[in-house]
C-alpha cells in the first residue's frame, strides 16, 4: 500500500511539475522586433538637350507625393557654365520647379516649366517672364508654350 500511496505521489509530482513547466511555455514574453518600414526607392532619371553646340543636362528624382527635386547644368559653347539644384512639384505631366543656379559668380532663382512629351523625352517650356522678390517667374502659366528647341531626351545615369 505505501508502495502505491508513494507511485501516486511520484505522478501527481510529475504532472504538476510538467503543468507548471508548460504554463512557463506559455506565459514566455517575446520581445517584439524591430520592424523598419519599407524605405522609398529613389528612382533618379537623367535627360540631356543638346542645342546647336550647347549641352543641357537635366537630373529628376519625383517622389510618391509628386514633389520634385534635381539639377539642371548647362554646358555652353565657348562661355562659362550654369549649374544649379531645381526643386518643385509635379501637375499632371508638367513640372514647375524653381531652379537656383550659379551663374558668372551670381546666385540667381528661376521659375521653370518642362512638359512630358513621352517616358523618354520633355520638353522646356519658356513664355513672357517677369522679376518678382529677386526671382524670375513666368507672368501667365496658362500661357507657357512647349515647342521650343530645348528638347530633353532620355540617357543613362552615370
Amino acid at each position: 500500500m505505501k508502495t502505491i500511496y508513494l507511485l501516486s505521489n511520484i505522478i501527481l509530482f510529475a504532472i504538476i511539475v510538467s503543468s507548471c513547466k508548460k504554463d512557463e511555455k506559455d506565459n514566455l514574453v517575446v520581445p517584439p522586433t524591430a520592424v523598419e518600414a519599407p524605405m522609398e526607392t529613389k528612382k533618379i532619371e537623367c535627360y540631356q538637350a543638346v542645342v546647336e553646340q550647347d549641352t543641357i543636362l537635366l537630373t529628376l528624382d519625383v517622389n510618391s507625393v509628386n514633389d520634385f527635386n534635381g539639377e539642371l547644368t548647362y554646358s555652353y559653347y565657348q562661355k562659362d557654365k550654369s549649374f544649379g539644384t531645381l526643386l518643385g512639384n509635379v501637375r499632371g505631366d508638367t513640372i514647375f520647379a524653381d531652379y537656383t543656379f550659379q551663374s558668372e559668380g551670381k546666385t540667381s532663382v528661376r521659375e521653370m516649366a518642362f512638359l512630358k512629351k513621352d517616358p523618354t523625352t520633355y520638353v522646356e517650356g519658356y513664355g513672357d517672364i517677369i522679376e518678382t522678390n529677386e526671382k524670375t517667374v513666368f507672368k501667365d502659366k496658362k500661357a507657357i508654350k512647349f515647342d521650343g528647341n530645348i528638347i530633353y531626351k532620355k540617357i543613362n545615369c552615370n
